[in-house]
C-alpha cells in the first residue's frame, strides 16, 4: 500500500513539474534560465501567489485566498501548515476536506521546538503532500523549507541557504538572523527529536 502511495505522489510530481516547464516555455519570465533543476519549481495558480513545488511531498506559497485553497486539491495537497502567529485558515478552509497546522514561527526568534513541530507534520505521510505558507512565502516559510532540505534531503547547509537567498522568493535581507540560524542547527538532533531516526535498542544485558 504505501507503496502504491509513494507512486501516486511521484506521478503527482512528474505533472507538476511537467506543468511548470510548460509555463516557463511561454513565459520565459516565470523560470530564470540559470534557475537550477534542483531548487523548488515555480507554478502560476489562482489564489496562490508565489507558489513553488519543493518536492514530492512539499508546496509552498505565500499567504493563499480562499479561492486558492481550494485548488490545492487539483495539486494533490492534503494539508495545510500555516506558519503565521496572528492569522488563521479555518474559515477559509471549511469544505475543502483539508487537514490544518499551523505552527506559529517568529522570523526574529527562531525556536528548534517549532522546527521539529514542522518536520514532524511535513514528514508524516497521512498529511502528505503539505502546502506550507507564511504571508509573503519567503522568510518564514523559505527556512522551514531549507530545513527540510538539509535534515531530511541531505544537503549542505551553504546549499539550502543559497536557494533561500536566491531562488526568487522574496527573502528580505533583513532577517539575516535567519541563514545564522540555519547555520547553528544541530541535524542530528533534529533529526532524532522529530522521529525521523530510528534509536538503535542497546541490547538486553549490556553493560551500563
Amino acid at each position: 500500500m504505501r507503496r502504491a502511495v509513494v507512486s501516486v505522489r511521484f506521478v503527482i510530481w512528474c505533472i507538476v513539474c511537467s506543468i511548470a516547464s510548460a509555463r516557463a516555455a511561454e513565459d520565459p519570465t516565470v523560470v530564470d534560465e540559470q534557475r537550477p533543476d534542483e531548487w523548488a519549481q515555480p507554478l502560476v495558480v489562482p489564489g496562490l501567489p508565489n507558489l513553488h513545488a519543493v518536492s514530492p511531498i512539499l508546496f509552498r506559497a505565500a499567504q493563499p485566498s480562499a479561492d486558492g485553497f481550494r485548488e490545492l486539491g487539483k495539486l494533490g495537497v492534503k494539508s495545510v501548515l500555516s506558519l503565521r502567529a496572528f492569522h488563521g485558515d479555518r474559515d477559509a478552509l471549511e469544505g475543502t476536506g483539508l487537514r490544518y497546522q499551523r505552527i506559529p514561527f517568529h522570523t526574529w526568534h527562531a525556536e528548534d521546538e517549532d522546527v521539529v513541530a514542522f518536520l514532524r507534520f511535513v514528514n508524516d505521510p497521512v498529511n502528505q503532500p503539505v502546502l506550507v505558507h507564511c504571508l509573503h512565502g519567503a522568510d518564514r516559510t523559505g527556512t522551514m523549507c531549507a530545513i527540510q532540505r538539509i535534515v531530511v534531503e541531505g544537503w549542505t547547509v551553504e546549499r539550502a541557504v543559497d536557494e533561500m537567498i536566491q531562488g526568487g522568493y522574496g527573502f528580505h535581507a533583513v532577517w539575516d538572523n535567519l541563514p545564522g540560524y540555519l547555520r547553528s542547527l544541530d541535524v542530528e538532533r533534529l533529526r532524532r527529536e522529530a522521529g525521523l531516526v530510528q534509536v538503535q535498542a542497546e541490547p538486553v544485558g549490556a553493560a551500563p
